[in-house]
């Protein structure tokens, strides 16, 4: 076991942020340097690896100790990027660092890895490797239990259940929610049903469409964590997959009229233009933009702008395409939305440098 090598992944952000805080907290006065992972191609994959590799050739400046955090890897899972022979061959050059960079520590954290990798299993076997996977529904209960004891409170049974209800198997979420209710609960013993109803937000509201929302913007953080909690208390994605499809709709219709008619802005006056033109095409049918609040799809061609209408034609074909591995990958269905995700923001991102470069974003 290599000493001060740490590798966790998993699909439990909340257990891999604690563990996470608690190795730094061990090196005390020691130099963090963090290298944060955002690769959604080889090419920044490999850059991301040499950058690591020659964080670890550097022997720290400003004290005795160096710790190197290479954090959020996105390319460690079952995909393209994680396979291909570039990446391998920098994963090795890794490696091969980690085994003869004495004196300098290193933590790598990822999401969901395949274990049946080659070098998922070099980092498990040679590094202080561990993986954190999503709590069940009993784990829940027990980490409500043992909080509710150390604060010497205490919780009504029918209680209990509607908290996990409310918050399901997402740690982050549960954590949040308790420390809140106990603050509300004051000098009171035992919580009650009252309580949680007066307190605990109901994720399963909120969070679906809040989903769909981090699916089409670029913070990857917040797409992680609502579709993290979004699979915490369901196990299907095809409602979510279906209210994906109904968005791009709409979506592709913006584009068409921004790049065939130049609508820049959506406006009351301008829907009724349009409708004027293209309503008639629309006549009975669903999902048409001529249903739609004007304020909404304004918000929603600021979104269409950002990739060619060929491109989101061509993502509207890979969205029919994932009913199929939905149902090929039933209980590890957050891997395809993942997936989706990543295409999607490369997609914009291409779009973004041609746009800049003055060349027309067309598919």
């Amino acid at each position: 076991m290599l000493e001060s090598k740490f590798f966790i992944a998993g699909g439990d952000p909340f257990s891999i942020r604690k563990r996470s805080d608690s190795i730094i907290q061990s090196f005390g006065d020691g130099e963090i340097e963090v290298i944060d992972s955002r690769a959604s191609g080889t090419a920044e994959a490999i850059q991301e690896l040499k950058q690591c590799c020659e964080a670890l050739r550097t022997f720290p400046l400003f004290s005795e100790r160096k710790l190197v955090w290479f954090r959020d890897v996105t390319f460690l899972g079952d995909g393209v990027v994680g396979r291909s022979e570039g990446v391998l061959e920098w994963i090795d050059e890794l490696q091969r660092l980690l085994e003869n960079s004495e004196g300098v520590g290193c933590l790598i954290t990822a999401g969901v890895v395949d274990r049946r990798q080659r070098t998922i299993k070099w980092f498990l076997e040679h590094c202080n490797g561990e993986i954190l996977d999503m709590p069940k529904a009993m784990g829940c209960e027990r980490y409500v239990l043992d909080a509710v004891k150390r604060e010497r409170k205490k919780i009504n049974p029918k209680a209990l259940e509607m908290f996990l209800q409310r918050t399901g198997n997402d740690l982050m979420a549960v954590d949040g929610e308790l420390n809140k209710l106990l603050l509300y609960l004051g000098e009171k013993v035992e919580i009650e049903i009252r309580d949680v109803d007066d307190i605990v937000v109901d994720l399963r509201e909120n969070d679906f469409f809040e989903t769909i929302d981090s699916f089409f913007g670029d913070d990857r953080e917040r797409f992680q964590r609502h579709i993290y909690r979004y699979f915490s208390y369901r196990e299907e994605g095809r409602p979510l997959l279906v209210a994906l499809q109904n968005r791009l709709r709409l979506l592709i219709q913006l584009c068409y009229f921004y790049e065939k008619d130049g609508v820049e802005s959506i406006t009351k006056s301008t829907l009724e233009d349009l409708g004027k033109r293209y309503g008639s095409l629309y006549s009975g049918k669903a999902g048409s933009i001529f249903t739609q609040n004007p304020w909404y799809l304004g918000k929603l061609l600021a979104i269409a702008k950002k990739c060619s209408l060929g491109e989101w034609i061509a993502f509207y074909t890979e969205l029919l395409g994932a009913v199929v591995e939905l149902s090929m990958r039933y209980g590890q269905q957050r891997f395809v939305f993942e997936k989706l995700y990543f295409r999607l923001g490369l997609a914009m991102k291409f779009t973004a440098i041609r746009t800049s470069a003055g060349g027309e974003a067309v598919g």
